[in-house]
């Protein structure tokens, strides 16, 4: 298998449910489908194809030859010659750049256009990645108020079940006071999560590039992530992350921009032809009124030397600062990627940690305190603290999902791969 398939295959996120999404026009709530409506509506997006296409047409512009130049000019004391006097004159002039200006003026456009290319990809890349962060945390929202209402719905019944233990006297009021407590921290957190469905919903909407009236659907899964398997090696990175790709286009260019500002003390050649009207001369003579062509060719002096100089070597200094700008961020991107191979790594650990150990272990210690409580083995408190545990670790799972989703959108962007 070759490097970009396996880069592909481990990069690429694994969307659960599985099937095929609604039209993302609906809204459904899945994050395939505001992925596809991102494509055709953000701003952003469009303002970079708007760039590609003008630095692609920048191309046909600079490999051009200058417009040719059409002069008259009229004699208003008429030239008398043999041949009768002359009245007006037509030019046509048209320079001819030194060989391989325009070239090269043509090949630096054509990188920057390259450059261009990449940085759509780049655009692109950023809007899915802050489609899917916005979606993440939108889903967290969603099924934390998910959770914490089936939480609060346990801790009524528990309350009511504390109130009739009191009225037969099997309870304390005490207890009574800690089931109203811990009811209330809950409801309370699921008060505060709902308030902030709202603005989670604009920041989505916003990323997707779309106005919406009201809320977006509520995201019914936190999209898992598979395996990303083997670390990216750093010479298959370079390959395929378009931020160096953009750059080296961009080096290229300035290269080309180099050699093309050391030509600039080379002349440039004008060739040209002019007529000149003639009325009949007075006398009958041979040749009378013949209308003469004239050849023109001229040269362009390149006499400021210092001029010229000084142009190459700004052009010089900028291909430099680009190679080095160029290396910098390779070095950046790759120390970036490694971070974030890590961070993928940990919250997929965390994620099995919840799933495999913790949320099982703290159920069966809600239900073991349960039962303890009822036949008198176990205090109140260390049933409120069983429930709470239990409350903190699905929460924490939910997080954990979401931040291995982001985890794994941000690893795909970083290597040009895309969702």
């Amino acid at each position: 298998m070759g490097t970009l398939t396996t880069v592909m295959l481990a990069l690429s996120l694994m969307w659960a449910p599985a099937g095929a999404a609604p039209p993302a026009t609906d809204l459904d709530g899945t994050l395939e489908g505001y992925l596809e409506l991102a494509l055709t509506s953000s701003p952003a997006l469009k303002a970079a194809r708007a760039r590609y296409a003008g630095a692609e047409a920048l191309v046909g512009r600079v490999g051009a030859l200058p417009d040719p130049v059409l002069s008259y000019g009229h004699y208003f004391e008429e030239v008398e010659t043999r041949v009768g006097p002359q009245v007006y004159r037509l030019g046509v002039r048209q320079r001819l750049p030194w060989f391989g200006k325009l070239s090269l003026a043509e090949d630096a456009a054509r990188e920057r256009a390259a450059a261009e290319r990449e940085l759509l990809r780049v655009a692109r890349l950023d809007v899915e990645l802050s489609v899917t962060r916005a979606f993440a945390e939108y889903a967290y929202l969603a099924q934390a108020i998910e959770i914490t209402e089936e939480r609060a719905g346990l801790l009524k019944v528990l309350d009511e079940v504390v109130r009739t233990a009191y009225s037969s006297g099997n309870a304390s009021y005490g207890d009574v006071m800690k089931a109203q407590i811990g009811l209330a921290r809950v409801e309370d957190s699921l008060a505060s999560l709902v308030s902030r469905a709202p603005a989670a919903s604009s920041r989505l909407a916003a990323a997707v590039g779309v106005r919406v009236g009201g809320e977006l659907p509520r995201p019914l899964v936190i999209p898992r992530v598979h395996d990303p398997g083997e670390a990216l090696e750093a010479a298959a990175f370079e390959l395929l992350s378009p931020d160096l790709l953009a750059l080296r286009h961009q080096t290229e260019a300035a290269r080309y921009e180099q050699r093309l500002a050391r030509r600039g003390a080379l002349p440039d050649l004008t060739l040209g032809i002019d007529y000149i009207a003639t009325d009949d001369a007075l006398m009958p003579v041979e040749d009378s009124g013949k209308d003469p062509l004239v050849g023109i060719a001229s040269i362009s002096v390149p006499l400021w030397f210092g001029k010229h100089a000084a142009a190459a070597r700004q052009a010089g200094a900028a291909a430099t600062a680009s190679e080095r700008v160029e290396e910098q961020r390779a070095l950046e991107l790759l120390a970036e990627l490694r971070t974030l191979e890590f961070e993928l790594d940990d919250t997929r650990r965390r994620v099995a940690l919840y799933e495999d150990r913790l949320i099982p272990a703290a159920e069966q210690s809600v239900s073991s305190t349960e039962a303890a409580y009822r036949a008198g083995a176990a205090d109140f408190d260390a049933l409120v603290a069983a429930h709470e545990a239990a409350l903190e670790f699905e929460l924490a799972l939910a997080r954990s999902r979401a931040d291995a989703l982001v985890a794994a959108a941000r690893l795909s962007r970083l290597a040009g791969a895309d969702n």
